[in-house]
């Protein structure tokens, strides 16, 4: 009889199986996105935008001497992606907390977006959702992730912060998502490379590294989590239900069959007028190191929190495909370098413009003649004996015209250059070129049109950031659930502090003295549902720079 495995086993199996599922479902997308990522970083050190086979046959050895060719890199992409995410970085989009049911408060809806700026304030928000957009930009798909952590080390307060990941490669989200943003995601794969000397110190009592590397014997899938110097740590976040069943009680409060409320109602004899059975969610998570589990605990909010910003979505006969800017440009971008090599290559290896003259001219001063087209002489001095049939003088000698460029190469080259402006949809006006434009608004008008394009990135982040505030605003209650005081921040960028106090039945309390005068506003943001708006624009000071420009 087999025997029965515990309920730590079972996820970890799940874990390993539904990590190779995502690694089969993003092998090919991902290798094109890799390939989209060292094209954009290519150098003319490194070379990655020339394929290898081209290289090596402009470098082929023939017999004893390299007939080396130029391999010219004139990568003109970063301009182009720049020009996505810089306009990102000076429109940034925010979320604005809005209520929704007739429990909320608008003041506590405000209180809400001065929490959410200064939980964006103090995690560096800003490089979360920089490196998410200059990734969904360059090959398609970009992540952040929120998390808890305590304020001090001498505290159980916590704060809710907001942390970018660098490279999206070592994010293995749920393939059978729908949402753009991974809201229906029922699991998520986080992995990280950990030095032995910080496992060992922070994980004393896992099982120690050289039985890690045993465990591969007969189970290949424990080989990719041990390296030399590092252990691979993947963070798993997964859903799990519980079946229930929704109660509906007079004055249309609906309570869950097997909450104490409902319990209490059933006690005074009060029965529900309609039930319904639901499937109850959270999110479990846990930290293994691919043998067993180091740690694991409920995730506060009912969503993965894990965000994912998406560039260009494909779904071709079942595979997912994702893409950036950088795709259909990468075919330009060699054609350019292509053309540019040869351009350089023709004028490099074309002959020194010569000197034409008759026989005997040069006669006495042939040195000089032979360095004239390297050494800047004061001076060419030429035979005057030397004269024609009748005996008159001959003209001077003259510089035969130098190599030039070929036309057809030349158009060759703006060619490709305009076909790189096209296939990312940015052209001249929105590079900054001139154009027929002459008027202010005129101008502003055609880049306004070119942006048009590449609209849909900023979009995708703006959908983003909507569905981050939102997970954020529904931590809020359950991780400032103490008496405590908060921090927010204005849309000026003015710091000030609230009292919440998750204890009190309504959103807002008011403290009067003895004349009616509020003197101190207490708030429970638990109360009421919210629910998040998000605007895309410049900050506020660039805002009122541009209202006293207008007025």
């Amino acid at each position: 009889m087999a025997e029965k495995k515990t309920s730590s086993e079972v996820v970890l199996s799940t874990m390993r199986k539904r990590l190779d599922t995502a690694i089969t479902a993003y092998s090919s997308s991902r290798q094109s996105e890799l390939d989209d990522l060292k094209f954009l970083a290519g150098t003319p050190d490194n070379q990655w935008q020339w394929p290898t086979d081209v290289i090596s046959s402009r470098t082929t050895a023939i017999g004893t001497a390299i007939a080396a060719r130029p391999c010219l890199t004139i990568n003109k992409l970063p301009q182009h992606v720049k020009q996505v995410t810089n306009d990102q970085r000076q429109n940034r989009p925010a979320g604005k907390v809005i209520p929704v049911d007739d429990n909320a408060d608008v003041e506590v809806a405000e209180i809400l977006d001065g929490m959410i700026r200064h939980i964006e304030s103090i995690s560096d928000a800003d490089v979360a959702y920089d490196t998410a957009c200059d990734n969904q930009v360059t090959f398609g798909e970009g992540y952040w992730r929120i998390l808890t952590e305590y304020c001090q080390d001498d505290s159980f307060d916590q704060d809710i912060k907001i942390a970018r990941i660098r490279n999206s490669f070592s994010v293995y989200m749920d393939p059978m998502i729908q949402d753009p943003c991974g809201s229906d995601a029922e699991w998520c794969v986080l992995s990280l490379d950990m030095p032995k000397e910080q496992y060992e110190r922070e994980y004393p009592d896992a099982a120690p590294i050289s039985t890690l590397q045993a465990q591969g014997v007969g189970d290949e899938c424990f080989g990719q989590w041990v390296s030399d110097k590092t252990i691979r740590i993947a963070e798993y976040f997964h859903a799990e239900y519980t079946k229930t069943t929704l109660c509906l009680y007079p004055g249309n409060v609906a309570l869950f069959k097997d909450s104490p409320d409902a319990k209490a109602y059933a006690a005074a004899g009060m029965v529900p007028i309609r039930e319904r059975e639901v499937q109850r969610r959270k999110i479990m998570w846990c930290k293994s190191n691919g043998y067993e589990i180091l740690e694991e605990r409920e995730w506060a909010g009912s969503s993965i929190p894990v965000i994912r910003v998406v560039g260009n979505e494909f779904e071709v006969e079942g595979e997912l495909h994702v893409s950036g800017l950088v795709r259909n440009a990468k075919d330009a971008q060699r054609m350019y370098n292509y053309w540019v090599s040869q351009e350089a290559e023709m004028l490099a290896l074309a002959p020194k413009a010569p000197f034409i003259g008759y026989a005997g001219q040069f006669e006495g001063y042939e040195d000089k003649w032979k360095t004239a087209n390297t050494q800047p002489w004061p001076y060419l001095e030429v035979n005057p004996d030397v004269t024609d049939a009748q005996g008159g003088v001959l003209s001077l000698p003259q510089r035969a015209l130098p190599p030039m460029a070929q036309n057809g190469l030349i158009a060759a080259k703006m060619g490709a250059a305009d076909d790189i402006k096209s296939t990312t949809g940015q052209y001249d006006p929105a590079l900054g070129e001139a154009s027929n434009e002459r008027t202010g608004r005129a101008i502003i008008a055609r880049q306004q049109q070119s942006a048009t394009g590449t609209y849909h990135y900023v979009d995708n982040l703006a959908r983003a950031v909507r569905y981050g505030v939102r997970q954020i605003i529904e931590l809020i209650p359950k991780i400032y659930d103490t008496e405590r005081i908060a921090r927010i921040v204005g849309m000026d960028g003015e710091v000030s502090s609230v009292r919440i106090n998750p204890g009190q039945e309504e959103a807002v309390k008011r403290i009067t003295d003895q004349a009616g005068n509020v003197i101190e506003k207490i708030y429970n943001p638990g109360v009421g549902r919210y629910d998040v708006a998000v605007t895309t624009g410049p900050s506020y000071m660039t805002k009122r720079q541009e209202a006293l420009e207008g007025m």
